[in-house]
């Protein structure tokens, strides 16, 4: 079951979760951070007005692809300036795309298994349905098995991802999905989730909250 909080337009939601953010970085855990324009939006201002960061805190996105560290499409490199800006880069699990993809997902794999509760996670969905790096049923439907996978995007990039197994580590789910573009994918989630990917990989999850700007 997926709890909705409908917000009245994204700038409030932006506020809300950074708040939530500032929060949870002050506390020790482990926290999944998503890529995409918004959550960027939230990240680039936490690294204009930093705030402490628990010494105990880990970070790690939920997915990667497999483009060089300075390559503007790789996540990692986006997030830089807030990992510097509240200096905490060494508390963050990178993908190490300087390694062949098999290798990147193995030492990713090897990372998140040191991680035995993950308290908060964040997501975002595409308008094709897809929630961290995997896009199909079958990838979706992984919730036993491993907590990393590669994945061959539809964008012709590979990439490196968590898997549904993974996310049944998270204690509390976030899915950050704004935008009017967003408004049919939101209302299949919420209607026939078993036809997407982020539908069937959260399904039966106990703590899921889609946070959206859209009214649907």
């Amino acid at each position: 079951m997926i709890t909705t909080h409908y917000f009245t337009n994204s700038e409030t939601l932006i506020a809300e979760t950074e708040t939530l953010l500032r929060n949870t970085l002050a506390t020790p855990g482990n926290l999944m951070l998503s890529g995409g324009s918004t959550p960027y939006v939230i990240y680039n201002r936490l690294a204009a007005s930093p705030c402490p960061v628990h010494p105990q805190r880990n970070l790690f996105l939920s997915d990667e692809r497999m483009q060089p560290f300075a390559s503007d499409k790789n996540n990692a490199h986006n997030l830089l300036p807030m990992l510097q800006a509240l200096k905490c880069h060494g508390q963050f699990l990178q993908v190490d795309t300087e390694l062949d993809i098999q290798a990147a997902t193995e030492k990713f794999e090897a990372g998140l298994h040191k991680m035995d509760e993950i308290d908060l996670g964040f997501l975002g969905m595409g308008a094709d349905g897809h929630t961290a790096g995997f896009f199909t049923p079958q990838q979706a439907a992984m919730k036993d098995g491993p907590l990393a996978l590669t994945t061959d995007r539809p964008d012709g990039m590979q990439g490196v991802s968590v898997t549904p197994a993974l996310l049944g580590r998270v204690r509390r789910i976030i899915l950050l999905v704004t935008g009017e573009s967003k408004r049919a994918v939101i209302r299949t989630l919420l209607t026939q989730p078993a036809t997407i990917a982020a539908g069937i990989a959260l399904a039966n999850h106990p703590n899921v909250e889609l946070w959206t700007d859209v009214q649907v």
